[in-house]
């Protein structure tokens, strides 16, 4: 369990990515025309290190990677364009963060935190809550990958476009037969039919929506293919139920 003040300490060489990323780097190649896609769940995770998408799964809840947990973590809602603003936009610290007790390095099927916000997020069109997945989902399911993107005009280091695309669900067998899949069990596999360009890989398809349920969150360093591995959350359902509640005062 990480306090705010915990979260202004330095990261380990272990726990943080290194303090850059470098656009246009990235697996990914994208058509010209850009559109925000419908995904009012998503919060990005704002620091000085490489980007991170996390979900609102309650109105003080956040549920996360735990390889996002970054110093001066801010967690930003609602529209994410810092040239055109249309007050959905919200930014609230966090005050605890909570990782997955079995969480390290070489479990990383536990990649999971909680952050505990500030104050409960105030929802409107772009800012609500997402279920999360209480039952395994089958193979074959074709679920959304929903993530963040660079639009066109934007040449900073943080994206601001929302961006979902389809994908189905692998079975345990044929993710276990790839190179990104053979290191990583109990976990959730899905495989890219589509890519896009100028995107930094681990927020471009962060999340898994089946049946318009949180299924998976991505874990660290997936990327090397057109396989993405992911946090199967059902999981960790009676874990973030308890803790969420717990912490409720």
């Amino acid at each position: 369990m990480l306090s705010l003040s915990q979260g202004k300490e330095s990261c380990s060489s272990q726990l943080c990515p290194q303090k850059f990323f470098k656009k246009g780097t990235a697996l990914f190649t994208h058509s010209s025309v850009q559109k925000e896609d419908h995904a009012p769940y998503l919060a990005y995770l704002k620091s000085n290190f490489n980007p991170c998408v996390g979900v609102l799964i309650k109105a003080s809840w956040v549920l996360a990677p735990s390889h996002c947990y970054l110093p001066n973590l801010r967690v930003m809602l609602g529209n994410f364009k810092s040239r055109v603003r249309d007050g959905t936009e919200q930014t609230i610290y966090p005050i605890q963060i909570i990782r997955y007790w079995n969480y390290s390095h070489t479990a990383p099927q536990d990649d999971l935190m909680l952050i505990k916000l500030a104050k409960p997020a105030t929802f409107n069109n772009k800012v609500q809550v997402l279920p999360i997945a209480t039952t395994n989902v089958r193979p074959g399911t074709i679920c959304t990958l929903s993530g963040l993107d660079w639009s066109q005009e934007n040449n900073g280091r943080h994206p601001d476009l929302r961006q979902n695309l389809e994908a189905p669900v692998m079975t345990d067998k044929d993710c276990q037969k790839t190179q990104q899949g053979s290191n990583h069990r109990n976990s959730l596999c899905v495989k890219f039919g589509k890519v896009f360009s100028r995107i930094f890989g681990e927020v471009a398809v962060a999340t898994v929506i089946c049946k318009n349920k949180l299924q998976g969150i991505e874990v660290g360093h997936f990327m090397g293919g057109d396989v993405g591995i992911y946090t199967n959350i059902y999981s960790y359902v009676p874990w973030i139920e308890k803790t969420t509640k717990e912490k409720m005062k």
